[in-house]
């Protein structure tokens, strides 16, 4: 078992582990803007990986604000409306809601 947070950000550039960008929020030392940015850069940079932009500003609002974090991704809200994961929440969501209406009898 490797615990992430004591892993060096720096290890996720400096070697060939693209699969640990992801994580860069939560590894140790990642926990800032400026690192954040630059691993959404490589992300982006190889087609393969640019899948993982999602998992990394999942694990960025862990350090970050939202806003922030949308910021940093230059993600539209109306697109991310449209994606399946948002249209799942949504729908959770409402079905909570309703059973709590439901059980308040309202």
């Amino acid at each position: 078992m490797i615990n992430l947070w004591e892993v060096d950000v720096n290890v996720a550039f400096q070697q060939p582990l693209p699969s640990l960008l992801p994580f860069v929020p939560i590894l140790k030392g990642g926990d800032n803007e400026s690192t954040i940015r630059e691993a959404l850069q490589v992300l982006r940079q190889d087609e393969d990986l640019n899948q993982l932009e999602t998992v990394l500003a999942f694990f960025a609002t862990f350090v970050l604000e939202s806003a922030l974090v949308q910021d940093i991704m230059r993600w539209d809200m109306g697109v991310l409306r449209e994606s399946p994961w948002y249209q799942e929440i949504l729908r959770e969501g409402e079905t909570r809601g309703e059973a709590r209406g439901e059980a308040r009898g309202e």
